[in-house]
């Protein structure tokens, strides 16, 4: 699976860039929101939590995607314009329960 930059342009009055790419892909379906965020991040070497994919258009029978990315400065800033996708919001509920379930051992062991 390869991406191809189509344009770029930066946008300073909200801190992020717009992408906008093709990306071609092997098989039936089209890959995850996250298989593409990791794709974005290795080719614009940039951290995964900064991206945002806005949209993904696809071809009935045709295994190229047009995808549409904000990459943002700082995660404050994607948190604050960008409203998360639903497996995004499960990833980071994961990590704060993983997060606060360490913490709670912790206090416990720190009891005994």
């Amino acid at each position: 699976m390869e991406i191809e930059i189509i344009k770029q342009k930066d946008v300073p009055l909200l801190n992020r860039k717009r992408v906008i790419g093709k990306v071609q892909f092997e098989g039936s379906a089209t890959p995850s929101i996250s298989v593409f965020k990791d794709l974005v991040a290795s080719t614009l070497n940039v951290q995964k939590d900064l991206i945002a994919i806005r949209h993904v258009y696809t071809h009935f029978g045709v295994s190229i995607a047009k995808v549409i990315v904000h990459v943002y400065k700082s995660r404050e800033d994607l948190l604050r314009l960008e409203r998360l996708k639903k497996v995004e919001r499960k990833e980071q509920e994961a990590a704060n329960v993983a997060v606060s379930g360490s913490k709670k051992e912790a206090v416990a062991a720190h009891k005994e």
